[in-house]
């Protein structure tokens, strides 16, 4: 089990580098009405970043915690993600990431398995969050490639 928490620490770690190596590319597009460009893009990442980290922070620190779901057009809207400069989310999200990882890392084995109710998604373990959160880093790196 140990080695699936490190596969998960390990994608976790890449994200950061993945976006900063979309930037140069991202600097010259137009920025569009209809869809996110990598500055908004990252922005959200920030608040997702946060929102994971403290949801797994109250997850240790209270057994059953209830997580509330995350509305992410509101979040860019009072966010005004529209304002970002990309260089700036970039170095708040490598942060964000780096405060995130730091505490999966000091986890104890059983720490990944402690869980939460959340609002939407019934029961979720820390291992959970985590999964989500990777996936939700792919989605989004697919989005800033223009793939999805």
């Amino acid at each position: 089990m140990q080695d699936v928490y490190r596969e998960l620490i390990d994608a976790l770690s890449e994200t950061p580098q993945q976006l900063v190596a979309l930037a140069p590319e991202a600097e010259g597009a137009p920025r569009s009405n209809e869809h996110w460009g990598l500055a908004e893009i990252v922005a959200h990442l920030v608040d997702v970043e946060r929102l994971y980290r403290g949801r797994i922070q109250e997850i240790l620190a209270r057994e059953g915690a209830y997580l509330r779901r995350f509305d992410p057009d509101r979040a860019a809207r009072e966010h005004d993600y529209a304002s970002k400069d990309l260089h700036a989310v970039l170095d708040e999200f490598a942060h964000e990431r780096g405060e995130t990882l730091s505490l999966l890392m000091n986890l104890a084995l059983k720490d990944w398995e402690r869980t939460g109710i959340h609002d939407e998604w019934g029961e979720v373990s820390v291992e959970d969050l985590v999964e989500r959160l990777v996936d939700h880093d792919a989605a989004h790196l697919r989005q800033a490639r223009g793939e999805s």
